[in-house]
This record gives C-alpha cells, sequence and structure tokens, in this order.
C-alpha cells in the first residue's frame, strides 16, 4: 500500500476476519472485504441506506466457498491468509487513493477497485445501478471535487513468454507441458477477470498448442471472443467444448446466443430448447427462448416464455423487461412500461430496459425524454453487451435536432 489503511478499513478487515473464522473459511477474499466495509460504515462509502442493507443481505446469503487445503489457523491471535484477487484489489486501491489525493487509504478507494474488476460484486453493484463511473461522480460530488479519476483495471504479472516459445516448447517433455499448461491457464483466467482479453487469448492459445483438447482454455478462448462481440470466431470453440460436453446446459446456451447474434434464430430457438429440457426450471433458459420468440415474431409464445420465467424467478428482471417489450409491439404501452419499470426496480443497471424506455418515448414523440433513457443506456454499457443500437439511435435524434 502507498501509505496507512484509515481507522475505518482496519475495522473492516477486522470484521471479515471474525467473519471468515467463524465460517471456518480461514482466508480473506474481496467479498469479505466489502461485508466488512458495509457493515460497518454507513456514511462514509457514498452508497445510500436500501442499497447498503441490500449488498449486505446478499453477502450474508452467499454460499461461501470452501476452499480445499486451506492452513487451519493456531495460536490466541491466529493469521488469516488474504486471497491474491484480494490483494490485487488493494493494490488498485492504491491508486485510486493517489487519485484522489488521500493520505490514507479509505473504504471508498476498495470500492472503485472493486468497481474496476470483473467479479460477482460488480454485478451486484451493477443492479443496483452503482458501476464505476457513476460511483465516482458521487464521491465527486460528496468531496465538492473535480479530480480527472480514471478507470484502472488493477495490473496483474504473468509468466514471461518469449517470441520463441512455440519453438522451445516443442522440447518440452510430459511434465514440463503439464505444469506450464497449468499455470498458464492459471494466469489466463485471472488476466479475463482483470479486462486484459488480449493477454487471456495468447495465454489460451499457448496452452492449446500444448494440449488441443484442453476444454477449459477452449471455453475461455470462446468467452474472449464472446466480450468482443466477435461470434464467429468465439463459435468454433464453443463447438468444440460442446463436443466434449453435449448435455451442459450452460455450453447450449453459450452456443445458441452465438447463433442468436449471427442471425439464425431458428437454430438458437432449438439450442435453448434443448438445454431446457435439461434443466426445467431455468428462468434463464426461459428469458432466452422467449427472446428468440420475439426474433421470431412469435409473440404469444415469447409471453409463455416470459411468464414461465417470472414464475419460477420472481426477481428475474429480463424477463418483466422483454415481456414489456412484447406488450409495447403489440400496442399495450401503458402495460409495457409498467413491466419496464418493474424490471429497473429489479435491476437499476438493466441497459436493455433504459432503451426500450427510449422506444416508448418515441413513440409519444417524446425526444427529450427518449434521449435521457438513450444515455442511460449508454452508462449502462449497451453498446458492449448488445451492439450500436443505442448510438444509432442518438445520432438520428441528434440529425433530427440540428434539421428542425
Amino acid at each position: 500500500m502507498l501509505l496507512t489503511s484509515s481507522y475505518e478499513l482496519k475495522t473492516a478487515f477486522a470484521y471479515a476476519r471474525s467473519f471468515s473464522l467463524e465460517r471456518k473459511l480461514y482466508y480473506i477474499d474481496s467479498q469479505m472485504i466489502l461485508l466488512g466495509i458495509l457493515d460497518s460504515y454507513a456514511n462514509d462509502i457514498a452508497i445510500e441506506t436500501a442499497d447498503r442493507e441490500k449488498m449486505v443481505q446478499w453477502l450474508h446469503a452467499l454460499d461461501w466457498e470452501q476452499r480445499p487445503g486451506a492452513p487451519v489457523p493456531t495460536g490466541n491471535k491466529p493469521k488469516v491468509p488474504i486471497m491474491t484477487e484480494a490483494e490485487r484489489m488493494l493494490e488498485n486501491a492504491t491508486y485510486y487513493q493517489k487519485k484522489l489525493g488521500d493520505e490514507q487509504l479509505h473504504p471508498q478507494h476498495i470500492i472503485l477497485s472493486l468497481l474496476s474488476i470483473e467479479n460477482r460484486c460488480q454485478y451486484k453493484f451493477k443492479s443496483l445501478g452503482i458501476i464505476f463511473e457513476t460511483y465516482l461522480e458521487q464521491i465527486l460530488l460528496l468531496r465538492k471535487s473535480k479530480a480527472d479519476v480514471p478507470f484502472r483495471s488493477p495490473k496483474i504479472k504473468t509468466t514471461y513468454i518469449t517470441l520463441f516459445h512455440p519453438l522451445i516448447q516443442l522440447f518440452y517433455g510430459a511434465r514440463q507441458k503439464k505444469v506450464a499448461v497449468e499455470r498458464y491457464f492459471r494466469d489466463a483466467q485471472t488476466l479475463l477477470q482483470y479486462n486484459d482479453i488480449h493477454k487471456c487469448r495468447m495465454l489460451c492459445q499457448l496452452v492449446l498448442q500444448m494440449q488441443p483438447d484442453h476444454v477449459n482454455a477452449l471455453w475461455l478462448s470462446g468467452v474472449t471472443w464472446r466480450v468482443e462481440r466477435n461470434f464467429q470466431k468465439a463459435l468454433p470453440f464453443y463447438e468444440k467444448v460442446h463436443k466434449k460436453h453435449p448435455h451442459h446446459t450452460g455450453v447450449l446456451a453459450e452456443l445458441a446466443h452465438c447463433y442468436s447474434e449471427m442471425g439464425n434464430h431458428e437454430w438458437a430457438h432449438q439450442l435453448y430448447a434443448h438445454a431446457l429440457s435439461l434443466n426445467p426450471g431455468s428462468s434463464e433458459l426461459l428469458n432466452s427462448l422467449g427472446f428468440e420468440c420475439i426474433k421470431l415474431e412469435l409473440y404469444v409464445e415469447a409471453i409463455s416464455y416470459f411468464d414461465q420465467a417470472i414464475a419460477y424467478d420472481v426477481e428475474c428482471a429480463y424477463a418483466y423487461n422483454n415481456k414489456g417489450y412484447v406488450l409495447m409491439h403489440l400496442g399495450f404501452p401503458a402495460a409495457a412500461r409498467e413491466l419496464i419499470d418493474k424490471s429497473l426496480q429489479i435491476n437499476k443497471g438493466n441497459a436493455y430496459a433504459y432503451r426500450n424506455l427510449a422506444l416508448l418515448a418515441l413513440k409519444d414523440q417524446d425526444e427529450e425524454t427518449a434521449r435521457e433513457m438513450l444515455y442511460k443506456a449508454q452508462r449502462f454499457h449497451f453498446k458492449r453487451n448488445y451492439g450500436n443500437e443505442v448510438e444509432e439511435l442518438l445520432q438520428r435524434l441528434g440529425h433530427q435536432k440540428t434539421t428542425s
């Protein structure tokens, strides 16, 4: 760390340590540190009370991972190790500490760091409408500051790779290959979590050169292309994984998603239906099937799937939103708006819901509201998840404004 931790942070760490020991987990990870912060402080972290309470409830309800082989602490004041990902989170937090000009490391720096990492905490924050940009704005507003604090994913050190590595590995024995494969794949997983897609993909390629049937490296390679919305390149990797695990619903869902994004909605529908037959109670699969029905203009079937998804999970935000879109398309704007608003009550970071509210506003010729909703969709990373539609709509509105 750059400087000393604040009293608040030391208290949060003490809470995390106690939480760990009471549950015989014997480690401290990022989620435990966040729980310590949320459960100990309400005024210093720039999060509304209701959102803070939801986060605390979620963290308490987590099925905490029992890490096999973790050493059992001994003595009157046993030491509990901090996990590697939590150490990286703390290192990145010191970057935000420096950028904000603080003399001590505070809980706010930790939360900014968590919001820069792809993990469960980030997704839960987003469901409350809290992303890096919005949280930073709240902090700067509270401090009456205009500091320039750019988004920064934690820097990590990985295994050094030379240009001659493909030649060198020709001379590896079986044991050397096994060790290298394990090390490269472990680093690749970490790089993906910290948003370094290119290096992650490169390490997966090295793994596959040594072990072409390495299922997890194939899967991770598909993920690296999917997050860049290059579904044609993701598809071959997912298909290879599917050959080895033909009944894995997650693999089937990823395959279906690729085909859907590439425009083959009939085949995507069949793949989702097959996945649902293997896991009939999945609200996510039911929602995905309903979405494909929209693409195929099977609106009655789509509503049926969304209703089933909601019956299995009353907080399936995407099902409420998608059903609202169908009702909007069928000419029931009031019912549509009610469902989309319900979706946003559950997941405030649902970019697609803001896009749908923009479409409703455009139907009412309310360009100001439409523009506001499109900016919100943009803020919650619509482009990264769904494509360029929001940008195109904003450009169209901008053109209309200049020509009117």
